[in-house]
């Protein structure tokens, strides 16, 4: 059978947009490699078009993406794909879940609280200032930070509606930083570690995604001490959640040392995106990086 790649991109979430973009940038790469590629969007596609696939790179962000279920339908179909199966891509997509399984580990992880209304909240009796995102959220899509009764109540309820049960986070002051990890043939690499310096009041969507609204220090600025860390607790969140292939795993270093925020098991692919700078910082191009994850799919999952 002729090789055909189908880089599956788009879908339904509140991160589309940039799903998009990540699977553009990931398709132009295969086809400078010579592969034999197509784009597939979930949201127009149907079976018939994942029929004839050898392979797959999922580049969906957000839901149906990095929760698990288009990894589990590739599973039935047989189709390999770089990158977590289900059971990571679920934990890893649920906050909540990630959090478990960082303290089931003995990792550090800032105090929470689940709230599933704008009522909940109104009678939620936490410590201010706090994070609140969607639980099942990527992207920094309806974050906010809350420092007052009025920032809380100012909190849209339709949030909640459109983006399901939250996660209420303690605050943490310190250093943003980004550590993305590569496996190569078994070997566990952890990228140069990034630093993030948002003009906006956090690390939001607007200064993710706009290029010149977030400093980019890479490598980070961070004492040897505190960059072995975060290598060890890089290396140990992505074993505990049961990645495969790449994540990328947020933190957050204060005066007590680095904490862990998330676990990205499908990171973007944007032209700002943090993986692909770590990585070429590390000396791999983007071609080289998306070569490298091809040759490191599971012939069997």
């Amino acid at each position: 059978m002729t090789e055909l790649i189908g880089v599956i991109c788009g879908g339904w979430s509140s991160e589309r947009e940039v799903s998009l973009r990540s699977g553009k940038n990931i398709f132009d790469s295969l086809k400078r490699l010579g592969k034999n590629v197509v784009i597939i969007d979930p949201k127009v596609a149907d079976l018939s078009d994942y029929k004839p696939l050898t392979k797959a790179f999922i580049a969906l962000h957000g839901e149906y993406g990095e929760d698990g279920r288009i990894q589990g339908f590739l599973d039935i179909l047989g189709i390999p794909y770089p990158g977590s199966g289900v059971a990571a891509s679920a934990i890893g997509m649920n906050k909540v879940s990630t959090k478990e399984r960082l303290l089931s580990l003995g990792l550090p992880t800032p105090g929470y609280a689940r709230v599933a209304s704008h009522e909940a909240l109104l009678k939620l009796a936490f410590p201010y200032p706090y994070f609140i995102k969607p639980i099942s959220g990527g992207s920094s899509v309806g974050a906010a930070i809350v420092r007052s009764d009025s920032d809380r109540a100012a909190i849209d309820p339709n949030w909640f509606k459109e983006n399901g049960p939250y996660l209420v986070e303690a605050y943490i002051t310190g250093t943003e930083i980004t550590s993305s990890i590569i496996e190569d043939k078994g070997e566990l690499i952890v990228l140069p570690i990034l630093e993030l310096r948002p003009k906006n009041e956090f690390y939001d969507y607007d200064a993710k995604y706009t290029p010149g609204k977030t400093d980019f220090i890479l490598p980070a600025e961070l004492s040897s001490e505190v960059e072995n860390q975060v290598k060890i607790l890089t290396k140990a969140a992505f074993e505990g959640v049961g990645c495969r292939g790449f994540a990328r795993v947020d933190f957050l270093v204060s005066a007590q040392g680095p904490t862990i925020l998330e676990v990205n098991t499908v990171p973007g692919f944007t032209d700002t995106s943090d993986l692909p700078a770590q990585a070429k910082e590390y000396g791999l191009s983007f071609d080289a990086l998306m070569q490298l994850f091809l040759d490191n799919i599971p012939s069997v999952r």
